[in-house]
């Protein structure tokens, strides 16, 4: 369980930005508890907040292993109580709390319960059901592991018993991203689902995210949390199939301007990669076969790069046999503007726009690129 803490408490840090406190909060929180396994500890509280970890609270375990903090809490937010950077537990504390806890002070994450804040017992909730399918997950993974190091198995029999594990992995995939879709939709006015949220793709759950951003926002509007969730959502609103895509307009290879409206009468395929991303090499052999077999029909690609250096950048184009000519860099890496406008946070990734402009799908890759392409280019 503790990993899944560690899951959340990374995602919780990346959406977290700067913002106003609601004006008309107070604080009047208590936070006790009584740890078994206790010698003297100290215990340290601290927020989730804008800019890392952020200390509010100590208290020293005494000899029944009993502590008492009064923190200062002004808004809801997500807090961890620790021994070490390696023993610790999530909690979601709200203004004028009383919050009891217990638990073992050698391995809180795995062993805390709470009385007192119902998101923090909603968190637990989810952390428990989310630890047990990853557990699952990860054991079909070693015995397919096991198999293949034991075993002087061929490609062929490999291929098929990779096959056969990929149907139950799948299925508890499937389960688990149901079970957070409910779990979502049950709460949507709860900090927990937050916590929930992250683990779904937002391309598949984009309804999800956004009945959570309805909830959410509604109800805690000053949030800083709360306010760099409901921006992302926003963002993502626009990209919508059926919606608009973003204009962009940067120079390529010659150093001259391509609008991405230039392409306009096309199925065009925005795809954003760079020289340095393994993984958009590794897709690009895809784009090409795609870009091959439709480009007759009115198909073409206006890729983005977010390389930093125009040789690199040139190098990995004719490399990859990417022989389209709407390539197009600013050479501004990850502050490209074109990052926030069209809400991504990883390569490669792709927008595919109709004729006119407006959003078909995204992030199709491979055989689905084809799939896709086949439908609309008949």
């Amino acid at each position: 369980m503790r990993l899944i803490n560690i899951f959340i408490a990374v995602s919780v840090l990346l959406f977290s930005a700067c913002s106003d406190s609601n004006p008309e909060s107070s604080s009047n929180f208590e936070l006790k508890g009584k740890l078994s396994n206790a010698h003297g500890d100290t215990l340290f509280l601290e927020q989730m907040g804008t800019d890392g970890l952020v200390g509010v609270d100590t208290a020293i375990l005494d000899e029944n292993g009993e502590f008492t903090m009064n923190p200062n809490i002004n808004e809801i937010g997500f807090y961890r109580l620790k021994t070490s950077d390696k023993n610790f537990c999530t909690f979601i504390f709200d203004t004028n709390q009383n919050v009891s806890i217990t638990g073992n002070a050698v391995d809180l994450g795995n062993s805390y319960t709470v009385e007192g804040s119902d998101d923090s017992k909603l968190f637990w909730e989810i952390n428990t059901a989310s630890a047990e399918s990853y557990r699952k997950r990860d054991s079909l993974q070693k015995i397919f592991q096991a198999f293949v190091n034991l075993t002087q198995m061929d490609s062929l029999r490999i291929d098929s018993m990779s096959n056969e594990l990929e149907k139950p992995y799948t299925q508890l995939v499937n389960e688990h991203n149901e079970y957070l879709k409910n779990f979502i939709e049950k709460h949507s006015s709860s900090f927990a689902s937050l916590a929930a949220i992250q683990q779904l793709q937002p391309d598949e759950f984009m309804d999800t995210y956004f009945k959570l951003d309805d909830g959410l926002f509604s109800k805690y509007p000053y949030s800083k949390y709360i306010k760099a969730f409901h921006e992302g959502v926003s963002s993502s609103r626009k990209l919508v199939p059926g919606t608009m895509a973003p204009e962009i307009s940067m120079n390529t290879t010659e150093e001259k301007p391509l609008a991405l409206s230039a392409l306009k009468g096309k199925v065009v395929l925005i795809d954003f990669w760079a020289s340095w991303c393994g993984p958009c090499r590794a897709e690009n052999p895809n784009v090409v076969k795609a870009y091959n077999k439709y480009k007759s029909k009115g198909f073409d690609i206006y890729s983005v790069s977010l390389d930093k250096d125009m040789d690199k950048w040139k190098q990995a184009i004719k490399a990859d046999g990417l022989t389209w000519k709407n390539h197009v860099c600013d050479f501004k890496f990850w502050q490209s503007p074109v990052v926030k406008l069209y809400n991504f946070n990883s390569i490669p990734t792709n927008v595919l726009i109709d004729g006119e402009g407006k959003i078909l799908a995204k992030n199709l890759r491979g055989e689905a690129l084809e799939a896709k392409l086949a439908e609309v280019l008949k």
